[in-house]
């Protein structure tokens, strides 16, 4: 929901979820945010839950050191209710008492604020209770299309989210992330156009998903209808390395198609290579570097998939003119692409073709707001029967990959 009244100052109210996502994006020199002290209490219990994957955890740390960085320079305020007043307004308001609905209604107690979640249910009932409300997502800086949305409650909330999904305004090929707070339980699942479906994810044994975010992405590069697959995300992320498998697994494994063809734009800025010296393979061999290494057996699979024209490397600047049958193209550093470059590569898809654009806005090249091409791209298709993207946010590399991630964000 975007706000018609934009211009009024209104002071941010984040929920658990909201504030765990942005991370330092919420701590802005001379205004204050409000929070909960039921958050503070979640964002605790979350570091030390045995139930809980290790992003949420590793998200819940970070909070908690910029938490303590910026607790003397009024960044943010906590709300603190007596259990008396917080009873009687979940009475007025016929909420149940979990932690969700007690935020909210710390949140009816401030004037002027705008609560800003990303979880449909608590969104849903938020704006029921008269908050002014607005999603995360949307209200995100760069207004990026994520591909997913999350629902969080107990059975009770989201049961009636599932028996209404006209509420949710979902897009087609949408995610929905669904965590039961009755269970710590998560399951997704993909809005079609008129239902829910369950994903459809490839052998375990070939490839597993270390998060739902990246079991949403296995199961758009593993459906054959959607012929255009966006898996953005950060650094160490997955994108590229899922892309390649599924490629992998489609051509090599199921036979679905007959090549991968890699891409890159190897300068970064549109510029040809045809005043570097050698052959095609010498002009470009080491920018393809970062896909060879997401086989399995590295450069001995490259050569065997080479040799049985099974797999071809190009760069934009030599695809004019070119189409593609029965190819999985996967175009990794698609942030470096400019948008005659990706209606170029997208033009090329010929019978029985897909593409998969992996890529990060965030290390682009070229503008990192919600102008640069690859994300324009992804608001464009957003809602076609052919189109799908996920963003995957967290770097799961290692531990050492996150904090050098995180270096000079601000």
């Amino acid at each position: 929901m975007i706000l018609a009244e934009r211009n009024l100052p209104m002071q941010k109210f984040y929920d658990t979820n909201a504030i765990l996502n942005l991370q330092e994006k919420a701590f802005v020199k001379d205004e204050c945010f409000l929070i909960s002290d039921i958050t503070l209490k979640e964002i605790e219990d979350i570091k030390t839950s045995f139930k809980k994957d290790e992003e949420i955890k590793y998200k819940s740390r970070k909070l908690g050191k910029l938490l303590k960085l910026h607790r003397d320079d009024n960044t943010y305020k906590i709300i603190t209710q007596g259990r008396f007043k917080r009873n009687r307004l979940l009475f007025k308001h016929q909420l149940k008492e979990n932690n969700d609905n007690i935020i909210i209604v710390d949140a009816l107690t401030q004037k002027d604020i705008i609560f800003i979640t990303e979880d449909v249910s608590c969104y849903n009932i938020a704006k029921l209770c008269g908050l002014k409300v607005d999603d995360l997502h949307i209200n995100d800086e760069q207004n990026i299309y994520k591909g997913y949305r999350l629902l969080k409650g107990n059975t009770a909330d989201i049961n009636e989210v599932m028996y209404n999904p006209d509420s949710i305004k979902m897009n087609i090929n949408e995610y929905l992330i669904i965590y039961n707070t009755d269970d710590d339980t998560e399951r997704e699942m993909r809005f079609d156009g008129e239902k829910f479906v369950k994903l459809n994810l490839p052998d375990s044994k070939f490839i597993k998903a270390k998060n739902a975010l990246q079991r949403c992405a296995l199961d758009i590069l593993m459906n054959p209808d959607i012929s255009v697959a966006a898996i953005l995300g950060g650094y160490g992320s997955g994108k590229t390395y899922l892309a390649m498998q599924m490629g992998l697994y489609a051509v090599d494994k199921k036979g679905n198609q007959s090549s991968m063809i890699g891409v890159r734009e190897v300068i970064g800025e549109g510029q040809n290579i045809g005043y570097l010296p050698g052959d095609m393979q010498d002009k470009v061999g080491n920018f393809f570097l970062p896909l060879v290494q997401q086989l399995d057996g590295g450069e001995q699979d490259f050569e065997r998939l080479q040799e049985q024209g099974k797999i071809q490397m190009t760069v934009p600047y030599f695809m004019k003119g070119t189409t593609y049958d029965s190819a999985i193209m996967i175009c990794d550093e698609a942030e470096d692409l400019t948008e005659k470059q990706i209606k170029l590569i997208g033009t090329r898809l010929g019978k029985d073709s897909r593409i998969f654009l992996a890529g990060d806005y965030k290390q682009s090249l070229l503008k990192k707001q919600s102008d640069n091409p690859l994300i324009k791209m992804c608001n464009e298709f957003k809602g076609d029967k052919h189109f799908a993207c996920i963003y995957l946010g967290e770097d799961v590399r290692s531990e050492t990959s996150k904090m050098f991630a995180d270096l000079f964000e601000r």
